[in-house]
């Protein structure tokens, strides 16, 4: 009896197809569907153009509203803190690049 058995050509390699491009769009939008996100973003690109004062703004409005989040839903898990510490490590680089010293009002509460 003759056993049964295929070649297997070793150079070639299975890769996982692609996704077209309009529907990855589609995927990456829903990720960033949250207004935190967009003012994230917004954030960002102040400390690309070193405009220290908007992103000092703009980390003010997003501790704000974290704390109101935070109070309002207390200690559930889509109330992180992630995205507010990269935000405060993001604008303490750019303020030593720049050898400015950021005034943080004193915490209300």
């Amino acid at each position: 009896m003759r056993t049964f058995g295929f070649l297997v050509n070793k150079t070639s390699s299975l890769h996982e197809p692609g996704i077209p491009g309009a529907r990855l769009t589609r995927v990456n939008q829903s990720l960033k569907r949250r207004l935190d996100d967009g003012l994230e973003d917004v954030f960002n690109r102040a400390c690309a153009a070193n405009d220290i004062e908007a992103a000092a703004d703009l980390m003010a409005v997003m501790e704000k509203w974290h704390a109101r989040r935070a109070a309002k839903y207390g200690r559930e898990r889509r109330v992180d803190g992630g995205a507010l510490q990269r935000v405060h490590r993001e604008m303490e680089r750019l303020c030593a690049l720049h050898n400015v010293r950021l005034f943080r009002p004193k915490s209300e509460g």
